[in-house]
């Protein structure tokens, strides 16, 4: 972005309305839980692990999207986002990170995104294999492989592809976060647009920006396109860190589970 600031956005779809966010918050890694478990109305049954979406003081942002439950003796992706931030300090070593972590085991299908000051880059994890590309200026990814193809295994054979390209689309002609917000909030599809009111449906909204005054968390919870308010949080990392401050970042995040990790 101009000035040098840069983003990491990403919509939340899940298999109910309504979700409560589990948070992660320390002086190095803040991130917000992931779950392995794609649940209706009950949840009961919500397994969290790894991370969905984070960043670390370092200034790397990474986030993931679900490709498939495959193999079915893998490791949840998730798992893959918090080792990216925990282990590293840019995307170079994140990506070793990565490496690192599927010579050890196998993980489920997904896409990553890493972002720090001057790199972009898309990972696709299957199983043990591991493709990255490093790309100019901006990227999205939606729920299928661009390198490794689209099986019949896929989770969204029917809305994955539009969703990419309406993505791109947009962000190809985004000037600032004014444009990534309505990117979030858009519905090129009607119901199954970025926005989704379909078999899932968008639970939360994010957008991690880093500026000078450090990395800042835009935060809607349910689909961004109504009228819930978005909350402008500084994530607590590094010098920004206190208790105090991660206390009131707890609280002011949009989730009646915020606080159950510390």
């Amino acid at each position: 972005m101009s000035g040098g600031d840069y983003l990491l956005f990403k919509n939340k779809d899940f298999g109910r309305t309504e979700f409560d966010d589990r948070l992660v918050v320390s002086r190095d890694v803040f991130g917000i839980r992931g779950t392995s478990s794609w649940a209706g109305e009950d949840s009961q049954g919500d397994e969290f692990s790894g991370f969905s979406i984070g960043a670390n003081k370092h200034g790397l942002l990474c986030a993931d999207s679900n490709v498939r439950e495959e193999p079915s003796t893998g490791v949840n992706y998730d798992v893959l986002t918090e080792i990216a931030l925990t282990e590293g300090v840019d995307v170079a070593t994140a990506v070793e990170a990565l490496r690192r972590a599927l010579s050890a085991e196998s993980f489920w299908c997904a896409n990553l995104m890493l972002v720090d000051s001057s790199a972009v880059a898309v990972v696709e994890i299957r199983g043990t294999e591991l493709h990255c590309s490093l790309e100019s200026g901006f990227a999205t990814r939606t729920n299928h492989h661009v390198h490794f193809g689209v099986t019949a295994t896929d989770d969204d054979l029917v809305t994955s592809a539009d969703r990419l390209n309406w993505s791109y689309r947009r962000l190809s002609k985004a000037e600032g976060l004014s444009d990534v917000l309505k990117l979030q909030r858009s519905h090129d599809g009607g119901e199954s647009g970025i926005c989704n009111h379909s078999s899932y449906e968008t639970v939360y909204s994010y957008v991690l920006m880093s500026g000078d005054d450090g990395i800042r968390l835009l935060v809607t919870r349910g689909h961004p396109c109504g009228e819930g308010p978005t909350r402008d949080l500084l994530v607590p990392l590094g010098r920004a860190w206190s208790r105090e401050a991660a206390a009131e970042f707890r609280t002011a995040f949009p989730s009646s589970a915020s606080a159950t990790e510390q």
